[in-house]
This record gives structure tokens, C-alpha cells and sequence, in this order.
């Protein structure tokens, strides 16, 4: 028994240092994971300290498939931006997912999923990353999310996810 505590606790931490490889007290930097043909940028503690910088770092012939980008606090301009498209597009949604906010198997925070991605995918955040990926003929068409929650214990709401923008390559 003792065993199994300890095997729990040790995937406990290890999930916790995993999902927190930035945290909102450092500075966000980027770090690139390559594979034969692929490659993925993610946000972590160390790296490079633009996205820019990441993604010039890829051979032209790697094709970068995802940045993985999280945790969301970091970003203010980009925090507001997704509250400002929600409350446009989807303004009775958001009401009722800021009401029942903090548990994200709460439906009508899942509910809110689909329009958290559109908001993601129209934000000048993901046009800024676009533009860096302009050279490389590839952009960011859509994204992929997990643990989306909202929490409300500052001034505005605060979206957070593990997201993967995903890229396509040109033709």
C-alpha cells in the first residue's frame, strides 16, 4: 500500500512540474523539439527568448506542426482579446461558463470550448505567430485544447488550456 501512495504521489508531482514548466513569475521562453521530418515549439523556462528566434532555428526542410503554448496568464493582451471575442460572439455562453467558472468539466464551461478556440485562432496573438511563420510557408489554421478552465478570482476572467496551435504548410 505504502507502494502505491508513493507511485501516486511521485505522477501527482511529475503532472504538476510537467503543466507547470512556466510559471507565471519567469520570463516565457521558447524551446523547439525535433523529430525526423517535424518539429514542435512549446513554451517553457528556458530557451529562446523569442518565438521568432524558435522558429528561424528550424531547418526550412523540418516542418514545424505545432506550438504548444501554456500557461495562458502570461499573456494579458491575448487574455483580453479572447474575452472581448466571446463577449461579441458568444456573450450568453460566456455568462453562464463565468458563473459556474473553476471546474472544467463543468458543462457549461465545456460548452464554451469551440468558441474559446475560434477566439484563439482570430486573436492578433495567433496572427503575430502567423507572420513568423510566414517565411517558412506555413501557418496556424486551427487548435487543439485540453484542460480548458476559467478562473475569476482577479479583476477579469482569466482563460487557461494547454493549447496546440497547429500549422499547416502552403501549397
Amino acid at each position: 500500500m505504502k507502494r502505491y501512495f508513493t507511485a501516486v504521489l511521485f505522477l501527482l508531482f511529475s503532472q504538476a512540474a510537467l503543466f507547470s514548466q512556466v510559471t507565471v513569475a519567469e520570463p516565457l521562453k521558447w524551446q523547439t523539439r525535433l523529430a525526423d521530418h517535424d518539429a514542435m515549439i512549446f513554451a517553457s523556462s528556458r530557451g529562446v527568448d523569442s518565438l521568432k528566434d524558435a522558429i528561424a532555428a528550424v531547418p526550412k526542410s523540418v516542418w514545424i506542426r505545432s506550438v504548444q503554448v501554456s500557461p495562458l496568464a502570461q499573456f494579458d493582451g491575448f487574455q483580453h482579446e479572447l474575452h472581448t471575442y466571446l463577449q461579441q460572439h458568444y456573450p450568453q455562453m460566456l455568462a453562464d461558463a463565468l458563473a459556474s467558472a473553476g471546474n472544467i468539466h463543468n458543462p457549461k464551461v465545456v460548452a464554451l470550448r469551440e468558441g474559446f478556440k475560434e477566439a484563439t485562432l482570430a486573436s492578433g496573438f495567433v496572427k503575430l505567430m502567423n507572420a513568423d511563420f510566414s517565411a517558412r510557408c506555413e501557418r496556424i489554421t486551427s487548435v487543439d485544447i485540453e484542460k480548458f478552465f476559467i478562473t475569476t478570482q482577479s479583476s477579469s476572467p482569466q482563460f487557461e488550456a494547454m493549447l496546440w496551435l497547429k500549422t499547416e504548410q502552403c501549397h
